[in-house]
């Protein structure tokens, strides 16, 4: 049976499981890139983030996103793909030709260690340097947060209608605001009204907040229907600004490099987690190899159900046994291995029962 020799029969084992790794890839990176890009672009509609920085931000997530969806779509390949063999006997063929497991594993190797090099690559080396890149981003607009939430002829309502901001322009060093009205309900129920010819922000503190230092305006201070008003006419006067991150930040651990990584708990956990990721990318391909097989009547897409679930309780394991090694109950020495370890004797085990007579 010389057409289903090895060299063919893996290019075609192969075209039928990349295939639909592909497709995953592209749907699953499609939807995470579109969340983050709609969440992104309400920011810019409301003057928080420049429109052009969208797309530089949402290229700085990409890499955290591939090292997650990679893992992935490569179990979704091979659920998928594999089913689709097993459903239509194709590979009942292949078997009765001779394929045995251990050369099924040899034909899908190049394509599960290809994926599993790039989510270990990803998350080593360049989903850290990209998260730095995010921070220094992030610092960058949260300086200018001030400013943008002043832009010129938009009315901005904040914290749930207790403030309202306006301005009519900004000056040409894109620093200094000019026509500036806040409006202010101050924590007696009185309301603060300013107007000034022009402001200037400072850079934010820790806690985000800001100083707007005012010129030559009016302030006035008062309860609505109230007819006693505060009224002062002021050369310079500066408020306080609290203003809402722009960006959710990373953990400054998370955009340490690796070799950065020290000793302690977090580190270490930190550590076992980035390397973690090619070792359940492999570990996982090997469970969908071994968890693919259906019977002929069953359907290609018959254990899809049951492997979510498997896949799902693997990442859940892992993220518990990250943080045993974080609070100390896991010496951390031993990192993920515990996790690693039960789901790849497991799928050792299958892989031995998936060319016994009893598992098909």
């Amino acid at each position: 049976m010389r057409w289903i020799s090895a060299p063919m029969g893996a290019r075609y084992i192969n075209r039928q499981v990349l295939g639909i790794f592909l497709a995953a890839l592209a749907v699953l990176l499609t939807i995470a890139l579109g969340d983050k890009l709609i969440q992104l672009l309400e920011k810019a509609a409301a003057g928080n983030i420049p429109a052009d920085k969208v797309f530089y931000i949402v290229m700085l997530r990409v890499p955290e996103l591939a090292q997650v969806v990679l893992p992935l779509a490569l179990y979704m390949g091979l659920i998928m793909g594999l089913g689709r063999l097993y459903s239509s006997q194709e590979m009942s063929v292949l078997r009765s030709g001779g394929l045995s497991t251990p050369t099924l594993l040899l034909w899908l190797a190049p394509a599960i260690l290809f994926v599993s090099t790039l989510v270990a690559f990803s998350s080593l080396a360049v989903t850290p340097m990209a998260k730095q890149a995010f921070e220094r981003e992030l610092f960058e607009l949260q300086k200018n947060v001030g400013i943008a939430a002043l832009q010129p002829g938009i009315f901005r309502i904040e914290n749930s209608g207790r403030q309202v901001t306006f301005s009519d322009a900004i000056g040409d060093d894109k620093q200094t605001i000019l026509d500036v009205f806040i409006q202010r309900r101050l924590d007696d129920g009185r309301q603060m009204t300013v107007w000034a010819e022009r402001g200037q922000r400072s850079d934010p503190d820790a806690q985000g907040r800001q100083l707007l230092t005012l010129e030559n305006g009016r302030r006035y201070v008062g309860q609505a229907g109230s007819p006693s008003f505060e009224a002062m006419s002021f050369g310079q006067l500066a408020i306080s600004i609290d203003t809402e991150p722009v960006l959710e930040r990373v953990r400054d651990i998370q955009s340490m490099s690796s070799s950065d990584l020290s000793g302690s708990l977090a580190h270490r956990a930190e550590w076992h987690w980035r390397i973690g990721w090619p070792i359940f990318c492999a570990i996982l391909a090997l469970l969908a190899i071994a968890n693919s097989a259906v019977q002929p009547r069953q359907g290609q897409y018959a254990r899809v159900g049951s492997a979510m679930v498997w896949m799902l309780t693997y990442y859940l394991v892992l993220m518990l046994n990250r943080w045993l090694v974080e609070q100390g109950l896991v010496p951390g020495i031993l990192g993920l291995w515990p996790a690693h370890l039960v789901f790849g004797l497991v799928a050792a085990r299958n892989l031995y029962l998936l060319g016994r007579p009893t598992s098909q």
